[in-house]
């Protein structure tokens, strides 16, 4: 998705998942949501918004943060 094809009045504020806070971005005329993990200070994962939209996007970063919890707590056990 392009911000030619974007809302851009749209205010896309920062949710949190889990711990995990969840955002976008702009990057080349693209938007990108972006998530970052709890201990960290920065957003290291990103994602790009498709023409499939912001929920589908958001609901992918849902599974790979999932994902993540799940690979963590098997790393402690």
């Amino acid at each position: 998705m392009t911000l030619d094809n974007f809302h851009t009045g749209l205010q896309l504020k920062p949710i949190r998942y889990r711990g995990w806070l969840i955002n976008t971005k702009v990057i080349d005329r693209q938007l990108w949501l972006r998530w970052q993990h709890p201990n960290e200070s920065f957003p290291r994962y990103s994602y790009p918004v498709t023409e499939r939209g912001l929920t589908d996007t958001i609901r992918y970063a849902r599974f790979l943060i999932d994902l993540a919890i799940k690979l963590e707590e098997s790393e402690t056990q």
